[in-house]
């Protein structure tokens, strides 16, 4: 149990703050001003999220494929990037984009297969 807790501990934390920061009606801080560049910022957020939860899937179900590992890791970080997309609705000042949730996508896939690559089965 305590290894479970430890595993999802992380996740749960950047989630929390990820939720956070969609809270805000302004990031606290500021944003560079060139072309896509919040897109980036998101590829970035969620590459750091497809790690994080790749990490104690990758532990606690070793014998899955990378294929099946890269599909519930990514579909996870996906349905938060839309679940966040759907609370910025609510916030004052922010806006739901269908482009953040793409952003949100190719980072989860990248931060997943990073870690892959690192760490896991992809690293021969």
């Amino acid at each position: 149990m305590i290894k479970i807790v430890w595993l999802w501990l992380p996740v749960i934390i950047y989630c929390i703050f990820i939720f956070y920061l969609s809270s805000l009606p302004r990031l606290p801080m500021e944003v560079p001003s060139f072309p896509f560049s919040d897109k980036i910022l998101h590829g970035i957020e969620y590459a750091i999220l497809g790690l994080l939860l790749t990490r104690p899937i990758f532990i606690l179900r070793p014998g899955l494929s990378p294929s099946a590992l890269i599909l519930i890791t990514v579909s996870i970080a996906t349905i938060y990037g839309v679940s966040d997309e759907i609370h910025q609705a609510f916030v004052p000042g922010r806006m739901p984009d269908f482009w953040d949730v793409m952003a949100d996508f190719f980072g989860s896939y990248i931060g997943t297969f990073s870690y892959l690559r690192i760490f896991g089965s992809l690293a021969r």
